[in-house]
């Protein structure tokens, strides 16, 4: 069972047997949540994408999880085209 650490308007954070699993309350849980290793990395996501920043990392899971928590489609096209170069 899984234990909630953070929560703010749209976010909630808890900690899970392998790392946190990060969940968008505005999504349904199914399509509206990620698993990371970190914490840290819990609140770099959250703080991007209520800032609507694009991130410095281009790792893949990384830009797949901001699309898997954004509920804002044009940011998440700013992201989607992020992925395409990565491939």
């Amino acid at each position: 069972m899984s234990m909630q650490v953070y929560q703010n308007n749209h976010f909630k954070v808890y900690k899970a047997e392998d790392g946190f699993i990060i969940h968008n309350i505005d999504k349904g849980f199914e399509n509206g949540h990620t698993h990371v290793q970190k914490y840290n990395t819990c609140m770099v996501l959250i703080k991007l994408l209520v800032n609507k920043r694009t991130p410095k990392s281009r790792s893949r899971y990384f830009l797949e999880s901001l699309l898997r928590l954004c509920d804002d489609e044009n940011y998440k096209q700013q992201i989607q085209q992020l992925l395409l170069r990565v491939q």
